[in-house]
């Protein structure tokens, strides 16, 4: 009865192609930012706040996300965030062109791009429930969720822009790329046919009652956490890799080839976890599974960052990268099941919201913990340290994590009171001269008792019926 139509892997394909563009449009300058600061002859620190700016910009955008979809709905809420990340592209390369080349419009440029991204990901569950049946819902999720942007953006733009002259012709590429991923949003359809499942048929509350059901709701706060630990993580540990490995005779080169595959690597954790999860609907297994091991790893990290352990690092960053990866569709998942019937734009937005808060207090506390004065230099042990603890404290979360799968709960409800009326159905078909049967509730029918012949025989039951619909 309920389907997936082809249309809604179209939609899923346009969605990703936008994540992938806001992403690429983040990290322009991130990866290139010698070259960048030699452009617009401003510091190291100022090309940093190109980045800083936007996990802001995410933040204060993420409070209104949940609202701003409830009012758009999906496909206005795309355009939205196409036509935003258009527009700052744009402000952008028009500041590569003014003589002098202006820092303080780029900069604008990327302020209002960067509200592009919030409504791009924090739109994954709901789109899924939107155009996904349920058996697919995670594996849509999972596409959206994997950072393809980071990936091409860490290897196209540095091929591009090799000196400081080719900023300008980069940053024009970034706003053709958002411009192209723009305009087939505006043919893209608004929903499917029918609904793809039960749940998405639902009636939902609306985003302030939804507030209020969730503030009682603490298994989806125990998630809020999980989630901001672990992508707060992911994220701060990224962010300051070099800066770890680098007092032990690690290079910048070295450095960016380790970050590379461990994105790769995160990248196949999330597509794993999707069809695992949509196969085996095991997400509270999962999360007790995954998160030991994420722990497991960051206390590797403490013991084996040293001298001369290149491929020792490698190996325990690509199990890291994996285990956290693989987290994100599970806790993302579990935050629309555990919330329902809370709307999952509202959810999935508190989520990732926590990711970008945790993430930024977690990137100023591990850079306070530096050493300056031990051996070697600069090491950041106790960074280390730090993240291995709040990994243990995440690991502990998971497991008091005990929420309902209330979404799933409802859809089996709703599919057995659905197969009662189609088996009401068939025997009035069949049997109309004993339409009174269906009201007398009081003195059901058993198999043993069916001497009209009501239930029907082997092979010919209501499964039967639903296929054949």
């Amino acid at each position: 009865m309920f389907r997936t139509y082809p249309q809604a892997w179209l939609a899923l394909l346009l969605l990703v192609l936008l994540r992938t563009t806001t992403s690429v449009f983040q990290f322009t300058y991130s990866v290139i930012p010698g070259i960048t600061g030699q452009f617009f002859n401003v510091s190291l620190t100022a090309v940093n706040w190109l980045l800083n700016i936007q996990g802001m910009i995410y933040v204060i955008v993420s409070f209104f996300t949940g609202w701003i979809f409830e009012r758009l709905g999906v496909k206005r809420s795309l355009i939205t965030a196409g036509l935003i990340s258009t527009l700052g592209a744009a402000i952008r390369y028009i500041a590569t062109k003014t003589e002098p080349s202006s820092f303080a419009l780029v900069m604008v440029g990327q302020v209002i791009g960067s509200a592009a991204a919030p409504l791009a990901l924090n739109i994954m569950t709901m789109f899924a429930s939107i155009w996904f049946t349920e058996n697919l819902r995670a594996t849509a999720g999972m596409f959206v969720a994997s950072n393809y942007g980071a990936i091409l953006g860490m290897f196209l733009i540095p091929n591009i822009a090799t000196e400081a002259k080719d900023v300008s012709f980069t940053t024009m590429i970034v706003a053709l790329m958002c411009a192209a991923t723009f305009v087939p949003l505006l043919f893209m359809p608004a929903k499917p046919p029918t609904p793809p499942s039960v749940a998405s048929t639902q009636p939902k509350p609306a985003f302030f009652a939804g507030l209020k059901l969730l503030a009682k709701n603490y298994n989806f706060w125990i998630l809020f956490l999980v989630h901001g630990f672990n992508v707060g993580l992911s994220v701060a540990f990224g962010t300051i890799f070099t800066q770890i490995i680098a007092p032990y005779g690690y290079t910048d080169a070295e450095a960016g080839q380790m970050n590379a595959v461990a994105f790769f690597a995160g990248t196949l954790g999330c597509s794993v976890a999707g069809p695992v999860l949509d196969t085996t609907k095991q997400h509270k297994l999962f999360l007790r599974l995954i998160a030991p091991l994420v722990f497991a790893t960051d206390v590797g990290f403490v013991f084996i960052i040293r001298e001369d352990s290149y491929a020792a690092i490698l190996f325990v960053m690509i199990m890291n990268q994996f285990f956290l990866s693989f987290l994100v569709p599970t806790v993302i998942e579990l935050g629309s099941e555990t919330s329902y019937p809370v709307a999952d734009a509202t959810s999935n937005s508190l989520l990732w919201q926590s990711a970008q808060i945790l993430g930024f207090l977690m990137i100023l506390i591990m850079d306070m913990l530096r050493d300056t004065k031990g051996t070697p230099l600069n090491n950041m042990r106790n960074a280390l340290i730090f993240q291995a603890v709040v990994a243990g404290a995440n690991m502990l979360l998971a497991f008091a994590f005990n929420g309902r799968m209330a979404r799933s709960e409802a859809i089996a409800k709703e599919k057995e009171h659905l197969f009662q009326i189609l088996d009401e159905k068939q025997v009035q078909r069949q049997y109309p001269q004993h339409d009174n049967l269906e009201h007398d509730t009081d003195t059901p029918i058993t198999p043993a008792d069916d001497s009209l012949g009501i239930y029907p025989k082997a092979g010919e039951g209501s499964h039967t019926l639903i296929s054949s619909m």
